[in-house]
């Protein structure tokens, strides 16, 4: 059994007084409890708004360093097609090729070849009035001979530089055409002679007209 005395008891208007201040109490909690998760709403809505802005930028930003990628690329290509060209307008250019030897029959010692038919001649330095190549530019050059003799001759030939022997080809007797020369890598002064010339013979010989002299610059010295 549970006793009551007058002191736990609230009079009337007290006691209605404590419920609305209880009520007040619970409205204002619940406002401001609305009212921040309306705030936290608007906060929402804007850290979204943010984000579809910031996504939108990162995109934008994507695009742009891939057309910044592109671009580079296209210069570094440019760049290095532009090297290329001008190394090319660098670079002289210098090759022949002649064959067909003018005078083929019965040619003596140190009688110098001359290969009449020029089918290239860049930098128009082979002259087949001579024989003669005579390089403008100085540098290393890639010269080559072959020499192909009529059925039953021997023949030697020299590639001869300014008057040294760089090179020699052996051309045997044979009952067939028989095929010698060679390919010289030898350096050349601009001005300097260079041609091929008999070296020794049996004292008859037929050259044929496939023989050929031919050469180019690898790289010039300066």
């Amino acid at each position: 059994m549970i006793v009551v005395t007058e002191a736990w008891i609230f009079n009337g208007p007290i006691q209605h007084l404590l419920a609305m201040v209880f009520v007040a109490m619970f409205i204002g909690i619940s406002y401001l409890f609305v009212k921040k998760v309306q705030d936290l709403e608007i906060q929402l809505v804007v850290l979204k708004e943010k984000n579809s802005v910031l996504k939108t930028e990162s995109e934008n930003l994507k695009r742009k360093v891939e057309l910044l990628e592109i671009s580079y690329k296209q210069f570094v290509d440019r760049s290095e097609e532009n090297k290329i060209e001008d190394a090319k307008q660098d670079t002289p250019m210098v090759a022949f090729y002649a064959n067909t030897v003018t005078d083929h029959v019965n040619l003596g010692v140190h009688r110098t070849l001359v290969f009449g038919n020029v089918i290239t001649n860049i930098g128009n330095c082979y002259h087949n009035s001579t024989g003669s190549f005579v390089p403008k530019v100085s540098g290393i050059y890639i010269v080559n001979v072959q020499i192909l003799c009529s059925p039953g001759y021997e023949l030697r030939t020299e590639l001869v530089v300014e008057g040294a022997v760089k090179g020699t080809h052996y051309i045997g007797d044979s009952t067939h055409y028989s095929n010698g020369g060679g390919m010289a890598v030898v350096h050349v002064d601009a001005g300097d002679c260079v041609w091929v010339r008999v070296a020794t013979t049996d004292g008859e010989n037929d050259i044929a007209w496939e023989s050929s002299f031919s050469g180019f610059l690898l790289y010039s010295d300066s």
